[in-house]
């Protein structure tokens, strides 16, 4: 479980929801998660290991904190470049201004700092507001010649990459360094940088379970502000333009149940979700990195999952993608920094592999093995009795699988994109250091090491067993391992795809097989009908009870000329109009297409005429006089 420093525990003591302006402001420090990076010597037994150490955030803001200064109305204006900025930062630095007090004090450079210090601070918001964003932005950073063109670009980067639907705004996948380049070297130009990705999550069918805290209480959960960002189900994110509640019962999530038939899954779910997942939903994870100490991530509000199994969005990051990344660098041997960036990358595999076995192999019942699993069942019914229907609930989960895979390209292709910006500027970070240091000022390897205390010893070791391993990486490169992840999730659903157009082109040639028995045994009935059909309307004509046909004279044989020469008639008619009777109706329209034509031409002739001559002329238009 998450470290946590005995000094956080006590608590600042202010009721933010009581405080008069504390509840003026968009958020307040209850309404963050603050974890620390930072290297702990949690073991007796060997070296000092990276953890998150999660803070109280209300710890780290002084009192009187709700209270913006007149230093920072100053601050405001020296950043603002008209007097409308100076407005909008002014209003910012009321509203967000007391999030300064959340940076890092000073980076740490072993296990033996101050508690204080960190390799990074990661802020994460449970809420979507686009307006927090530029809070954080606003607060976190120092650059005070740079912040006035970063929150142009920021405003630039959210309304260009906003997309709209009938469901609700949502980003695309983007990644925007937020940092004016003057020049293509600049050292550290990747900072600040923004990131959306959206990534799959499990949810219920019906109402949300309660929260435990509401993340703005001036708008509630799920607000109708046209601001946020509204969780959307899989169906709601392919069809923007359509109500999807109707169909929601008929996800694979809501209609495979796994749990009924085997009592121990049904208490393994119950003992790791607390709700039976029926419903799959697509949620968006931004992340703001700031500078190399500071991260903030921002997501769907999950409270009311568990933080252990981390089923929400910030346990799964800490408990299970940081470890792995950890990990690799413990294994490793070569001499890695942890910083913001490299959380970036951490919270993206997190996200991306909240319902990925490749990602936490631990994880119960993930999202190959639910479909899987469908697939299996709607393939027994397919031996058993082929039908229509089924055919339509294939269709249905190869609708779904196309959904899920085109997201999972989206979140590749968004990652490779970012994986190539980093190394592009890691690039030309390290020709600037090059061309602008001298051999003589180059520091040998043991000096370099000596800095960092014993991280030297820990990367020099391999093989070596880590604490509470939840994430398989083989690869060094956290990006790498990441998109290799994914690439290997794609193969697996694309594979379920491939085998889905298989079961249900089957289907179709099986149904069509019965259809084809069907139609004969209809062809047989079709004969039989219109061959007694007469028979019966001139046994039922000539057994009226009337006189003239009571009363005759005449032998059985008038019935069977009759019967015999109108049934013959009936079928040599219906056999003519079934082999061409449509070639008859298309000449047909064809001959009153061309007779509308004709009399259209003569009656506009006929007024053209009758407007050259004189006005009085009588003239005749099929068959009317008209003057």
């Amino acid at each position: 479980m998450p470290h946590t420093h005995e000094k956080d525990t006590a608590g600042a003591g202010v009721n933010f929801d009581t405080d008069g302006l504390w509840r003026k402001k968009p958020l307040t420090p209850a309404q963050l998660l603050v974890n620390d990076i930072r290297l702990e010597t949690l073991r007796d037994y060997g070296d000092p290991m990276l953890e998150v150490a999660e803070r109280t955030a209300s710890t780290l803001v002084p009192e009187h904190a709700e209270i913006t200064s007149a230093a920072a109305y100053i601050r405001a204006t020296d950043a603002a470049r008209n007097a409308i900025e100076k407005q909008r930062f002014a209003s910012f630095e009321e509203d967000y201004g007391w999030i300064r007090h959340l940076r890092l004090r000073k980076r740490q450079r072993n296990a033996y700092d101050a508690e204080d210090s960190a390799k990074c601070r990661w802020v994460h918001c449970a809420s979507k507001f686009p307006e927090y964003i530029k809070g954080f932005l606003w607060a976190l950073t120092e650059d005070q010649a740079t912040i006035s063109e970063s929150m142009r670009m920021l405003d630039h980067a959210i309304q260009s990459n906003t997309r709209f639907s009938k469901h609700g705004k949502h980003f695309a996948p983007f990644f925007q360094p937020l940092h004016p380049r003057s020049g293509a070297t600049d050292e550290g130009s990747i900072y600040p940088l923004l990131v959306s990705v959206p990534f799959l999550d499990w949810t219920i069918l019906g109402a949300t379970p309660p929260l435990r805290f509401q993340v703005d209480k001036r708008e509630g959960f799920q607000s109708s502000r046209s601001t946020t960002h509204l969780l959307r189900s899989v169906l709601q994110h392919f069809y923007r333009l359509e109500d999807t509640a109707d169909r929601e019962a008929s996800q694979v999530f809501a209609k495979h149940k796994p749990w009924t038939t085997s009592r121990e899954l049904d208490l393994k779910i119950r003992q790791w979700y607390g709700h039976y997942p029926t419903a799959l939903n697509v949620d968006e994870m931004w992340a703001l990195v700031v500078d190399a100490e500071h991260i903030v991530t921002f997501s769907s509000n999950q409270t009311w999952k568990s933080r252990w199994p981390p089923l929400q969005l910030s346990s799964r990051i800490k408990e299970v993608s940081f470890r792995g990344v950890r990990n690799a660098f413990f294994k490793s041997e070569l001499e890695e920094e942890y910083t913001a960036m490299t959380h970036l990358i951490v919270s993206l595999s997190g996200a991306v592999g909240m319902m990925h076995r490749n990602s936490w192999p631990d994880m119960v019942l993930p999202l190959t093995d639910r479909y899987a699993g469908h697939l299996s069942h709607l393939q027994y019914r397919l031996h058993r009795s082929p039908s229509t229907k089924l055919v339509m609930d294939l269709i249905a989960c190869q609708e779904e699988l196309n959904i899920v895979i085109q997201i999972t390209q989206q979140q590749i292709d968004m990652l490779s994109g970012l994986r190539s910006a980093l190394e592009t500027d890691g690039e030309t970070e390290d020709a600037n250091k090059q061309s602008a240091s001298s051999p003589a000022s180059h520091r040998p390897a043991s000096a370099t090491c000596q800095d960092y205390g014993h991280v030297e010893s820990r990367t020099a070791q391999r093989n070596r067993a880590t604490y509470r391993q939840l994430s398989a990486s083989q690869l060094s490169d956290p990006m790498a391992q990441v998109l290799d992840n994914l690439q290997r999730e794609l193969v697996d659903l694309q594979d379920l795809r491939d085998n889905t157009d298989r079961l249900v082109t089957r289907t179709i040639q099986l149904v069509n097989i019965r259809m084809e028995d069907h139609g004969k045994a209809i062809l047989v009935f079709t004969v039989v009908t219109i061959i007694f059909l007469p028979l019966s309307f001139v046994a039922s004509f000539f057994g009226m009870n009337v006189t003239d046909i009571r009363n005759t004279t005449r032998s059985q044989s008038l019935f069977w000329v009759v019967a015999v020469c109108l049934t013959f008639g009936v079928l040599s008619l219906s056999i003519f109009l079934a082999f061409s009777g449509g070639d008859i109706l298309e000449k047909a329209m064809i001959w009153r297409d061309a007779r509308r034509e004709r009399q259209v031409s003569t009656t506009t002739l006929l007024r053209q005429n009758s407007t050259g001559g004189d006005a009085e002329q009588t003239f005749r238009v099929f068959g009317v006089e008209r003057s």
